[in-house]
């Protein structure tokens, strides 16, 4: 037997979540209005220094609960933080769908994870049916190129199974592909000049810059892989030829060579420039995260998907070009698998969910807690 999901239940508690400030670095109120929660449904739960290290209000959430019944550990996840502007959200009902009044994103990413798992344990636990162990981590700062779980100490972790609520696309769809990421930092050096009086005795940063970006493949560069210029700053008044540029950049790619490529590219177009302009270029280079591939045997993979099939749900795998916490899980070796949680248009104002996707969301979630039980799951 599975649990019957109540609908009311998780709309109010999306609803809540989503009123609650938690931009990133400043999940305060949220870390405590979950503490609270699980504390409620009997579980054990510690909060580690991430929120210091960052210089942020609150750390990751860490919960760990008795199984009632037989199996191995899992665990779910979920991050707490939401895009800027996340504060002051004013979550309402338009139709069929769930949006913000405008001003903010609506916070479904990832709130919709942590209503869906809020209300699929206590489905399970209020009808009284068995379940395994569960452990659950809530992380900080994920938007922040997922900066809150790499401060997590993933020896806690005793699951081999695991399971992270965070992407877009119908309820159903499993993320078994994720790219790696990696941060270009450059610093652009010429040397400065009266612009009206001797501009041919300078050495023009941003023109330096602008001669490397148009050097460059960028955005869509093939299947796997993307490039972007995400800044260029350089401040300084109009009469001074500007002798330094900073430009901010990422490549993503599933593709390690491919990967290895596009950056080799960018900062070959950035030396270049600087050369033929004689100017200089320092060039910093940061891997945020890995890329993981699923094998669709994994334990998570083949879970998620028969629960899925049991409610009835199209099932299909499918890559992503975003990060998640599951990134860091899986290269610590522990198999997580991204559910896609319906989700539309998010980090926009226009951010929405529909109401009936948020409740499969939460069928899903007690279906994998209740295993290999052929029931299928019910809303009242």
């Amino acid at each position: 037997m599975t649990p019957d999901i109540n609908a009311k239940r998780l709309l109010n508690s999306f609803l809540e979540l989503c009123s609650i400030d938690a931009e990133p670095t400043r999940e305060r109120a949220m870390a405590d209005h979950l503490t609270a929660l699980l504390i409620g449904l009997g579980f054990s739960v510690t909060e580690d220094d991430a929120g210091c290290r960052l210089g942020g209000t609150a750390g990751n959430l860490y919960a760990t609960l008795a199984g009632s019944g037989s199996g191995e550990t899992l665990l779910f996840s979920c991050h707490m933080d939401r895009v800027v502007p996340g504060c002051g959200v004013k979550p309402q009902l338009a139709g069929e769908y769930i949006v913000s009044d405008g001003s903010t994103v609506l916070g479904a990413d990832d709130v919709a994870g942590l209503a869906a798992v809020l209300e699929g344990i206590v489905a399970v636990r209020e009808q009284g049916l068995p379940h395994p162990p569960l452990e659950l981590l809530f992380s900080v700062a994920e938007e922040l190129s997922l900066l809150g779980i790499e401060q997590f100490d993933m020896s806690r972790l005793v699951s081999r199974c695991g399971f992270v609520l965070d992407a877009g696309g119908p309820v159903g769809e499993i993320v078994v592909m994720a790219p790696e990421q990696v941060r270009l930092s450059a610093v652009i050096r010429g040397r400065a000049a009266h612009a009206g009086i001797a501009p041919q005795e300078g050495v023009s940063a941003i023109q330096i810059a602008a001669t490397a970006i148009a050097g460059m493949r960028l955005l869509r560069i093939d299947a796997e892989t993307t490039a972007n210029i995400g800044s260029i700053r350089a401040d300084g008044p109009t009469n001074i030829v500007p002798d330094r540029c900073e430009i901010n950049a990422e490549v993503r790619s599933t593709d390690p060579a491919r990967l290895a490529v596009q950056v080799a590219a960018m900062q070959q177009a950035l030396e270049e420039a600087a050369r033929a302009a004689g100017g200089q270029v320092e060039i910093s280079l940061r891997s945020n995260y890995r890329s993981y591939r699923l094998d669709p045997a994994s334990a998570p993979v083949r879970r998620a998907g028969a629960a899925a099939s049991r409610l009835g749900l199209t099932v299909r795998h499918r890559s992503t070009g975003g990060g998640s916490d599951a990134n860091f899980l899986n290269e610590r070796g522990i198999p997580t698998a991204v559910l896609c949680c319906g989700f539309e248009k998010v980090h926009t104002c226009q951010e929405r969910i529909a109401v009936a996707e948020l409740t499969r969301l939460a069928q899903w979630v007690a279906a994998i807690l209740t295993g290999g039980d052929e029931a299928s799951l019910s809303s009242r």
